[in-house]
């Protein structure tokens, strides 16, 4: 068979990407990071998006997996300070709806630039399979970011920080998606 190359993507202002060729050592999958620079949501989509451009360009890979988006826009309460007192407003987290567009534009050129076949994964699925377990009580972001890197400094993976080695557990968990086995069948063929 084939060289088959993963591209795994933690899609943020600050991206963390690994690039995983199943089969080989662990410790030879090659990890970094992208900053999506810009003064609003739609600049650092255009940011993003030249700079996957300019990598795939550059070695292109047969698949990509990237981390599923929240698909729930969560609304809270915040109180606001004015001069007639406080003031509580209903609002929504805004890095949230950034995060989607981010990934859309990296989708947008994977798949619709390159023809790359590509899949989104749930956190707690590529957790449980790179990390052996998922959900668990008293985690939080900052613990599974710890966890992740935590994992990759056992396996060898030289990572500078947890977007990186997210990008490594992501990346991991492509083989187990149904879009990447179906991916190999059509190759044996």
């Amino acid at each position: 068979m084939s060289r088959r190359l993963i591209l795994g993507l933690d899609i943020a202002t600050l991206t963390g990407f690994a690039w995983y060729e199943p089969g080989s050592s662990l410790s030879s999958i090659k990890t970094g990071l992208i900053k999506a620079v810009g003064e609003n949501a739609e600049e650092k989509a255009e940011s993003l998006g030249r700079q996957l451009r300019d990598m795939i360009k550059g070695n292109r890979p047969d698949f990509v997996a990237i981390e599923q988006p929240m698909r729930n826009v969560v609304s809270f309460k915040k109180t606001r300070q004015t001069l007639t007192g406080p003031v509580d407003e209903q609002t929504i987290n805004p890095n949230a709806l950034q995060l989607e567009g981010l990934v859309c534009a990296a989708v947008a050129i994977i798949g619709g630039g390159y023809g790359i076949p590509w899949e989104t994964i749930p956190s707690s699925t590529w957790r449980s399979c790179f990390l052996g377990f998922g959900r668990r009580p008293g985690f939080d972001r900052a613990a599974w970011k710890k966890a992740a890197v935590d994992r990759c400094r056992l396996l060898k993976v030289d990572v500078r920080n947890s977007d990186a080695a997210e990008a490594v557990g992501i990346a991991f968990s492509a083989v187990n998606t149904q879009r990447y086995k179906m991916l190999l069948v059509g190759k044996a063929a």
